[in-house]
């Protein structure tokens, strides 16, 4: 007589299966993997940062009327 046995599907989220295969990385696979990380969060605040002088800059020049009809001159300083 031949049984089965069902097996329960376990679901493991992406960030968990992540997480797990860093935490068997070395440590120094693991500080360059942080040193990434945070060089990539600079570049986007960087990134939003710029977007939002521009933007603050545009807004500024079309309350006091100076408008420019070259949209490429507002992203030059």
């Amino acid at each position: 007589m031949i049984t089965t046995i069902e097996q329960k599907a376990t679901e493991m989220s992406t960030v968990d299966a992540l997480w797990t295969l860093i935490q068997g990385q070395t440590k120094a696979v693991r500080k360059a993997l942080t040193q990434r990380l945070l060089a990539e969060q600079d570049k986007t605040k960087a990134q939003k940062k710029m977007v939002k002088d521009s933007l603050t800059r545009a807004f500024d020049e079309l309350h006091t009327g100076k408008v420019h009809h070259d949209a490429r001159k507002l992203f030059t300083k």
